[in-house]
């Protein structure tokens, strides 16, 4: 993967770094927000450029962010290594998840032990559980998930079929459930390494779009059979709600896509001004 071109490569240090910032705020203040996180982003930028905290903003939203600040820095950093293994995911797990509570049935690092779950609310108007699947089943889904994002990795993908490989991954992801907490950050995190590996910067899902997302999301999930004894990806279904979901991903890289444009259009400005 270390021979691959990146979206910033053709940018002066300086250019590349204003845009590597202003791309690690953006996604970090979107994928905290979509967990509850109270930060703007500008609250989220000075915190991340000066190092400083905000007056009467939890310390728990301020951790949050310096949290996946840094577990960009570790996706960047996989993008030069080699196939991506469950040692990686764990490392990146501990880095997102700065609130280390010590409890043996909630592990950071490690896979879930427990089974867990969300509810919603169906087509008759009714608060439903749904379960996740099993902790017996998480090791062998996750093999069979990192084979996949291998695979992409692998592959040289165009703008579709990136796009076609984060909402794969992003869905799969979070219908494994594979942590006990931070399922939605990782997902977010991860499905992304083929997009930067092709060229392209990330999708970042925007808080502003919250509700249609995980509304996604949750219709995906409902129409995975058994989803508590899901042990194959194979099983998960090739549908309308996933293809929905590729569209919406598609739109969300709308913002990073407006960043980079500015910052080749500063580089162009600067090469103007040589003349």
């Amino acid at each position: 993967m270390s021979d691959k071109k990146y979206f910033y490569d053709q940018l002066d240090a300086d250019i590349k770094a204003i845009l590597l910032a202003q791309i690690r705020n953006l996604w970090t203040h979107h994928s905290t927000s979509l967990e509850g996180n109270s930060l703007s982003l500008g609250e989220t930028d000075f915190i991340l450029q000066e190092g400083l905290t905000i007056q009467g903003k939890p310390l728990k939203d301020h951790n949050e962010v310096y949290g996946h600040a840094k577990a960009i820095e570790r996706i960047y950093g996989l993008l030069h290594g080699s196939q991506i293994t469950h040692q990686d995911l764990f490392r990146l797990h501990e880095t997102v998840l700065t609130e280390r509570i010590t409890d043996i049935d909630q592990p950071v690092g490690k896979w879930k032990v427990q089974s867990n779950f969300t509810t919603y609310v169906d087509e008759n108007n009714k608060q439903v559980w749904r379960e996740y699947p099993s902790p017996r089943y998480i090791d062998t889904l996750m093999m069979q998930w990192l084979g996949r994002l291998n695979t992409f990795l692998a592959m040289a993908l165009d703008r579709q079929a990136a796009a076609n490989a984060y909402a794969d991954l992003h869905l799969s992801f979070v219908t494994i459930h594979p942590f006990f907490d931070g399922n939605g950050r990782m997902a977010r995190l991860l499905a992304n390494l083929p997009v930067l590996n092709a060229g392209f910067p990330p999708i970042v899902v925007p808080q502003e779009d919250r509700y249609q997302y995980k509304q996604c999301l949750s219709d995906f999930q409902n129409t995975v059979e058994n989803l508590p004894d899901l042990n194959y990806l194979t099983n998960l279904p090739d549908n309308d709600h996933k293809q929905h979901f590729v569209n919406l991903c598609k739109g969300y890289w709308s913002q990073t896509i407006a960043l980079l444009d500015q910052a080749y259009a500063m580089q162009q400005k600067r090469a103007d001004d040589l003349k």
